[in-house]
């Protein structure tokens, strides 16, 4: 039977494990910091992602030219095409175009404001109205 034998003492080998523990914990908390760092990076982008899209929103409001929103354009682009065509025969952008001269203005946005809100309307230059905001 043969012997093994340490060439190193009980106590230089616990030491060995300790420095071992103690480069172990080191690592543990820098990967620790390292993900914290990555879900903080991770956040600011979900959050820089949702204030784009909130400026996005509110660019696209300001482009319409008037605080309409989405939905409201969508009525009123329907109920003009609707007008066109059953009050003035004006069946293709051909002709709804040339109805409108190089300028257009066929249609007019009147907004009155009220104490529980705004009233929009728009206006065919033959005097029917379509309410879009109605707060009364």
């Amino acid at each position: 039977m043969s012997s093994t034998y340490f060439t190193d003492s009980v106590s230089d080998l616990c030491q060995g494990i300790i420095d071992k523990v103690d480069t172990y914990e080191k690592r543990i908390k820098y990967l620790e910091e390292e993900n914290k760092k990555l879900k903080d990076e991770h956040y600011k982008n979900s959050e820089m992602q949702i204030m784009e899209a909130e400026l996005k929103k509110a660019k696209e409001d300001l482009y319409r030219g008037f605080p309409i929103s989405e939905k409201e354009q969508e009525k009123i682009r329907e109920w003009e095409l609707k007008h066109d065509a059953e009050k003035h025969g004006l069946k293709t952008m051909e002709q709804r175009l040339r109805a409108g001269g190089c300028c257009g203005g066929r249609y007019t946005y009147q907004f009155v404001p009220t104490s529980i809100g705004t009233v929009g309307e728009v206006i065919c230059s033959c005097g029917e109205k379509f309410t879009f905001q109605d707060f009364i």
